[in-house]
């Protein structure tokens, strides 16, 4: 489907102003979604803008106003009284994007490094790599990613030492996650590099894998869920490493006979009261319904009788007790 702006609409009625072909050509991959508002109002007001002026139109603060024209200043599109160069800089920082396996060994040593929007644009131009990640990134997610995120992601390359294709099936399990209505913020995604690049993941296969695994706990999480009205949906890291060692241990059939147990013993949903009761049987070697059956009738059994021994054999009080209780009472 083709578009054109309407010539009689009522855009045009407060006049029009001119924005330099290359902005788009040039900027409209690299710079951010509030980079390009930012040098529009620029350019609405002549050319000439304060810091508090754009930070008013675009409701953000003085400061991250200045952190986001740094880059047009960088570029040399824009000029300012304090504006220094850094070229040194981008070069230190450069050399923090190597290969993976480069990266993979010296981590621990390392912090991420924090990267100007002047840093990303050079290492995006010198580095296939970071720029057809952070194009590839933006169609995944359906937006233009800011700043922080492009940080994010090249670091995932250069720090943590993750290939492209691995960042992206990252990316595509996040999205699918929003979609599917799960609360989750970026910082997940940051998460889920981490812990792949910990455990060494470096094939499509392993990532493959990993997701499969992910997906299988999901499963296994919402099962719990279902058998057991519990209301919190989404699970702890522990909870999930004790819901999988259920799965590992029961079938579905004894894992709600203990759900049932725990009902009927607790006034709400307790996981580590259905825990207590798989590790019983577990140690007891109780693996079937008719096993549980017979566990419970012979202690009730038992208990019976221990009630019949005490109800035939001794008193329920010891007579000796009481004399040496009054012997010692003073208040007598």
């Amino acid at each position: 489907m083709d578009y054109r702006i309407s010539p009689f609409c009522d855009i045009w009625n407060d006049g029009i102003f001119n924005v330099p072909n290359i902005l788009v050509d040039r900027y409209i991959k690299l710079a951010s979604e509030y980079q390009l508002k930012a040098l529009l109002l620029v350019l609405r007001n002549g050319g000439q803008s304060s810091s508090s002026y754009i930070a008013k139109a675009l409701g953000q603060t003085v400061r991250d106003v200045e952190a986001l024209m740094e880059f047009w200043t960088d570029e040399g599109v824009l000029s300012s009284g304090d504006a220094q160069s850094d070229h040194s800089v981008t070069e230190q920082k450069k050399e923090h994007i190597g290969k993976p396996e480069e990266k993979r060994e010296t981590k621990e040593m390392l912090s991420p490094t924090r990267l100007s929007p002047k840093d990303i644009v050079t290492l995006s131009r010198e580095d296939e790599r970071i720029q057809f990640l952070l194009c590839e990134a933006q169609k995944v997610l359906g937006r233009t990613i800011s700043h922080a995120e492009q940080e994010m992601l090249v670091n995932m390359v250069g720090y943590y030492g993750l290939k492209v294709e691995i960042i992206l099936m990252i990316l595509e399990f996040y999205r699918s996650e929003r979609e599917k209505g799960r609360s989750i913020g970026i910082s997940y995604v940051n998460a889920m590099a981490k812990n792949w690049s910990d455990e060494g993941i470096e094939t499509i296969d392993e990532a493959e894998e990993k997701l499969e695994s992910i997906a299988r706990s999901n499963r296994l999480w919402n099962e719990i869920v279902s058998i057991t009205g519990i209301r919190h949906r989404r699970p702890t890291a522990k909870q999930r490493e004790m819901v999988e060692a259920w799965f590992c241990d029961f079938d579905i059939t004894m894992i709600t006979l203990a759900a049932d147990i725990m009902k009927e013993n607790t006034s709400e949903p307790k996981l580590t009261y259905m825990n207590t009761v798989l590790k019983k049987w577990k140690k007891k070697g109780i693996t079937s319904p008719l096993e549980v059956k017979r566990e419970q009738e012979e202690f009730a059994k038992q208990k019976e009788d221990k009630k019949e021994s005490r109800l035939k054999g001794t008193p329920s009080y010891d007579l000796e007790e009481i004399k040496r209780a009054a012997m010692h009472n003073t208040e007598i």
